[in-house]
């Protein structure tokens, strides 16, 4: 860990609503799309992997959503095993933990899905637990020639900041990653951005978030969820918001 990240947590508490923190997290969000290279929103929880994971998951689908998880190793998995636990129907895409998920595998499986049924597909960048790295701009473009409107989803724990992420420019919607790895800080907080699409109001499309079962329009419950502009999703840290600032 860089001695610059350490003696940036090396300061007194601060009011978390005010002030300089304030501040720091308007910075920080500011950051965050840049670096994962997207016009779209950025969201800070103080989370680990899973609640980014979470976070993702709950804000863009509606429970019985289905899901395509692009397997790669136990992460890909997992992040799919986690969509489950949340009321989303998870068909895996079976691959091989010795290799990078094909593009062509996931494009002729959306070509099936005349009717649409599949509403986000989940991939790991680089999933840990096997080694593999995919190439998340050409699965992107699979996606684009398939002429399929699932939303793509990518885990980017692993990879943001220690390879290159173009979120943007390969069609990425949503991605999520986490403080400790390529940012260089300790764990505890967690990142998602967002492009335009998987931002689109709840009640243009006439249906419920993940976490409100029963309800046919949670537009209103999405809205108290809304982060305040500007500021964090939750309370912020200060420990390490200085700490990531530090390897912005």
């Amino acid at each position: 860990m860089p001695d610059e990240v350490l003696r940036a947590m090396h300061r007194p508490a601060v009011d978390i609503y005010a002030g300089p923190l304030l501040a720091l997290t308007d910075s920080l969000l500011a950051d965050l799309r840049r670096i994962f290279r997207t016009e779209g929103r950025s969201y800070i929880y103080i989370a680990n992997g899973h609640g980014a994971w979470e976070a993702a998951l709950t804000n863009v689908l509606c429970k019985g959503d289905k899901v395509l998880v692009l397997e790669s190793g136990r992460f890909a998995l997992g992040w799919g095993n986690a969509a489950a636990f949340l009321g989303a129907e998870v068909e895996v895409l079976k691959g091989d933990w010795c290799r990078a998920v094909r593009p062509s595998e996931v494009e002729a499986r959306l070509r099936e899905d005349k009717a649409g049924t599949i509403k986000a597909i989940l991939v790991a960048h680089i999933d840990t637990s096997s080694g593999v790295v995919n190439d998340i701009e050409a699965i992107g473009k699979a996606i684009k020639a398939a002429g399929h409107d699932a939303l793509f989803m990518v885990d980017a724990v692993a990879s943001l900041g220690c390879v290159p992420f173009e979120m943007d420019a390969w069609g990425v919607d949503v991605a999520m990653s986490g403080s400790q790895k390529g940012l260089m800080t300790p764990p505890g907080l967690a990142f998602v951005a967002a492009g335009a699409r998987a931002r689109t109001p709840i009640s243009t499309v006439s249906r419920c978030c993940i976490n409100e079962p029963g309800k046919a329009d949670c537009s209103s419950a999405r809205e108290k969820r809304r982060p305040r502009s500007p500021g964090p999703t939750s309370s912020p840290s200060p420990a390490l918001s200085p700490a990531i600032s530090a390897t912005c």
